[in-house]
């Protein structure tokens, strides 16, 4: 079995693969400062962050590039959701109003999408938005009613939003001192919501996922466990939004419980995921991965198979299942795993450094090359492959220059 060198990624246009399609409205790539990478995901998205205030527009399409270049990270699909949300007045009301009629709609499910699909790949991810888009609900409103737009001052609307958070309840308080990074103070005031929220399971995610930021795991599973025995006490045609969900809960469990080292506890906690929701695939992903991790290249394959199908149009998915495969000696059904990843994003640099190594592996120079020279042109300046990618690339082309010519 020969060497595989892989660094994870932990990290409406017809034309687009199915993958871009789901990020919404296609956007054109928003300018950078001239020394930025534009192959980084990473500089998209502290743009995304940048602009969200000031032109959400330019914004979601920061977030939307920054997701292209790198599925396999949730940030920029919640910050996607985010700017979206800001440039739909009707459904960022709908939102912080929980009007259950709106956020049934086929468009809320579409933005919630993004943001459940962001907490499959990483259930503590800081949501840093939440607070200017509220501020921003609040201010839009505070317009509406004082017949004003665009016109109020950085005073007044700090006298809005405190005006506002005077009459509003502990539940509130707690998100938007979760905004501001103050944990601490917003697990007390979630605490202190619990006998007045009539949103206990939400109240408990909150808490749950504020202590699993805080490497706080016992407390975090605990809470994790008291949401979910408030959503089964709940009328099965009750609104629950996607982020919101039992098998989101359970899963949450197991990620902290594979962070700890508790592997055998953590595929017990990704089975029970796959209990309350069988197409639940960032489980299978989960248990692939660790499968991975124990060399059990069987049950690797199988999980992210079983993953691949359930996620049909999920690029990362199908990296992680081609390099499980490359790990059993499946070359060719790697190779052809590999290929419908980048199908499925063209911009994602990472599956072409594997088929490079794979075709080099099987003797076709022609291709390693090809897929060596891709991934170079995809990856970003600062990516670890890059020079194992120029090496092979330099040893495969003076191959090929003195190969017999047929």
């Amino acid at each position: 079995m020969f060497r595989l060198c892989m660094v994870a990624a932990l990290s409406a246009a017809v034309s687009l693969p199915a993958s871009a399609q789901r990020l919404g409205p296609p956007a054109e790539r928003p300018r950078l400062e001239a020394t930025a990478d534009t192959n980084d995901a990473q500089a998209y998205y502290e743009r995304g962050v940048a602009e969200f205030e000031h032109d959400p527009e330019v914004a979601g399409a920061a977030f939307y590039w920054a997701a292209r270049l790198n599925p396999g990270w949730g940030d920029p699909l919640y910050g996607r959701r985010a700017a979206l949300l800001l440039r739909t007045p009707f459904l960022l009301n709908a939102t912080f109003e929980r009007d259950r009629r709106r956020l049934g709609s086929d468009e809320a499910r579409r933005l919630d999408s993004l943001q459940f699909r962001a907490l499959m790949l990483n259930p503590f991810l800081y949501r840093r938005l939440d607070r200017p888009m509220f501020i921003a609900y609040i201010v839009k409103n505070a317009e509406r009613e004082h017949h004003s737009s665009g016109g109020m001052t950085r005073p007044e609307i700090e006298f809005e939003v405190q005006a506002y958070l005077t009459g509003a309840s502990n539940q509130t308080r707690a998100w938007m001192e979760y905004g501001y990074g103050n944990f601490a103070a917003s697990l007390r005031s979630y605490a202190q919501a619990l006998g007045q929220s009539r949103d206990r399971p939400g109240v408990h995610l909150e808490r749950a996922r504020i202590f699993g930021m805080r490497a706080e795991n016992d407390s975090a599973i605990a809470e994790f466990n008291a949401a979910l025995s408030e959503l089964r006490k709940q009328d099965d045609k009750e609104l629950v939004v996607f982020y919101e969900s039992k098998a989101l809960a359970e899963y949450s469990v197991g990620v902290l419980l594979e962070g700890a080292g508790k592997q055998k506890e953590a595929r017990e906690a990704y089975g029970k995921a796959l209990q309350e929701d069988l197409a639940y695939y960032p489980a299978h992903l989960r248990l692939g991965m660790l499968a991975i991790g124990l060399k059990d290249t069987a049950t690797a394959v199988s999980e992210l198979g079983l993953a691949t199908q359930l996620a049909e149009d999920e690029p990362y998915i199908r990296y992680m299942h081609g390099y499980a495969l490359a790990r059993a000696n499946r070359l060719s059904d790697a190779i052809i795993e590999l290929k419908k990843a980048t199908v499925l994003e063209p911009y994602y640099a990472l599956p072409n450094m594997l088929l490079g190594q794979l075709y080099e592996h099987l003797g076709k120079g022609p291709e390693a090359a090809a897929t060596y020279e891709r991934f170079l042109a995809l990856a970003p300046r600062g990516d670890p492959q890059r020079a194992i990618a120029e090496s092979r690339l330099k040893d495969v082309k003076e191959v090929l220059e003195f190969a017999p010519k047929p």
